[in-house]
């Protein structure tokens, strides 16, 4: 297992063309997780199919299928093999979106928007991937490292450490609807239900990105006060929401699933905007910031994974070890 992290500041980054949010993304995620570029290697990903408006990768386990959504957003499906690809979305087996499964078809689906990427205003994107998973950032417009919810977004898809040694492919983050998107937004999905390992989840069955927290607030509106010089990362996790998972029937009520490869919280650090975090731990206040790794005093190297002002902050370890 080989982590490696690809930027926009790279030395032969992919040039990004086009007019659509997905033709943009699949030009990056190509370039890392399947053809490589420059002097970096990709991480092992296969295609599945490909589609003018649509296409999946997969790790072994299962695929991500991206299509078009309008011009600023995708769609993204899972499934845990394709059997036609002559359609966007892709015949496969076990296919899901959001809530929406072949089994339950209808409810939301899991759409990922950002109008400010398809500018060229201080574009910059991130993805820190090996052969199993791969975490996506994408930003723009502002100079500075705080970015509105609709000039960032996140992306974490592949696997999770499941607790109970069971299937843990996953898609996290995106919004209901093509007009917002948050990793802590509980409309992700995966394959199996992460306590029996069936495909049938229920048909309320929801997934986010859990953190650590001091605050009874789940968004980094809260500007915390910081203490510099001091950071306490923890895990992240996985936490799963609807009756068949969390065994309650209050909607809100969640369950932890398991660990995230590689996404590291900040009980403070994660609560708070970038424009603050960054000069705390010694970085600009600038978009380069965003996707530029720096190291700890301990010698681990991490790299910011901040989306925008209204979601969690997190970091992505570069240490293998935080990814097993």
């Amino acid at each position: 297992m080989t982590v490696r992290v690809y930027t926009s500041l790279d030395t032969g980054a992919p040039v990004l063309t086009g007019t659509r949010l997905v033709d943009r993304v699949k030009l990056i995620l190509m370039a890392c997780l399947v053809n490589g570029y420059g002097s970096k290697p990709a991480v092992g990903w296969t295609i599945g199919h490909q589609h003018a408006d649509g296409f999946s990768l997969g790790n072994g386990e299962g695929f991500i299928n991206l299509i078009n959504s309008g011009s600023s957003a995708y769609i993204a499906y899972i499934m845990e093999t394709v059997t036609d690809g002559s359609t966007a979305l892709a015949a496969g087996v076990n296919r899901r979106s959001g809530v929406w499964s072949d089994g339950s078809p209808s409810g939301s689906l899991q759409y990922f928007y950002n109008q400010g990427f398809l500018g060229s205003s201080n574009l910059h994107w991130l993805v820190v991937a090996d052969s199993k998973t791969c975490i996506l950032m994408l930003g723009a417009a502002s100079s500075t490292a705080d970015l509105s919810a609709g000039n960032g977004v996140a992306h974490y898809f592949g696997n999770y450490l499941n607790q109970s040694g069971l299937g843990s492919f996953c898609s996290l983050g995106g919004y209901s609807s093509a007009g917002g998107g948050a990793l802590i937004n509980a409309n992700g999905m995966m394959l199996r239900h992460p306590f029996t390992g069936v495909v049938g989840q229920g048909s309320d069955a929801r997934y986010a990105v859990g953190s650590p927290s001091y605050y009874v607030t789940g968004y980094a509106s809260v500007r915390a006060q910081l203490v510099t010089g001091r950071v306490q990362g923890v895990r992240a996790g996985l936490v799963g929401y609807g009756a068949a998972v969390s065994g309650s029937s209050v909607a809100s009520s969640t369950v932890f699933c398991g660990y995230l490869r590689g996404l590291v919280a900040d009980p403070v650090l994660s609560f708070a905007a970038p424009s603050q975090v960054f000069p705390a731990l010694g970085l600009s206040n600038t978009w380069q910031a965003r996707v530029t790794p720096f190291t700890l005093p301990d010698g681990k190297q991490w790299v910011p994974l901040y989306p925008h002002v209204s979601d969690l902050g997190f970091f992505v370890s570069l240490d293998e070890a935080d990814w097993g």
